[in-house]
């Protein structure tokens, strides 16, 4: 995954691979490290085991400085872990 933020605008791509079934959706979250949180926005991905994700999101100052501290996450839901089975937090540097 790559995450890059230019003015208020944050792009994410990536790719995933290896899921024991089909991806049905992916959402960025918020939370600290290691703790589950809200969801906060929608990314698009295919609907595969293995596969691209992307999203282009505007977000507000807020948002920015939630997203600098470190406390969102990506998470990868799929038809056999409805709950999500892969997150990645997203980590300014």
């Amino acid at each position: 995954m790559t995450a890059t933020l230019d003015g208020a605008r944050l792009t994410i791509s990536g790719t995933f691979q290896g899921m024991k079934s089909p991806a049905t959706i992916a959402q960025v979250h918020m939370g600290a490290r290691g703790v589950r949180g809200p969801v906060e926005f929608d990314l698009g991905i295919d609907k595969a085991a293995d596969g691209n994700i992307n999203g282009a999101i505007t977000l507000t100052k807020v948002q920015v400085d939630t997203l600098r501290r470190g406390w969102y996450y990506i998470q990868i839901h799929a038809e056999q872990a409805p709950e999500g089975n892969l997150w990645g937090w997203l980590l300014a540097p």
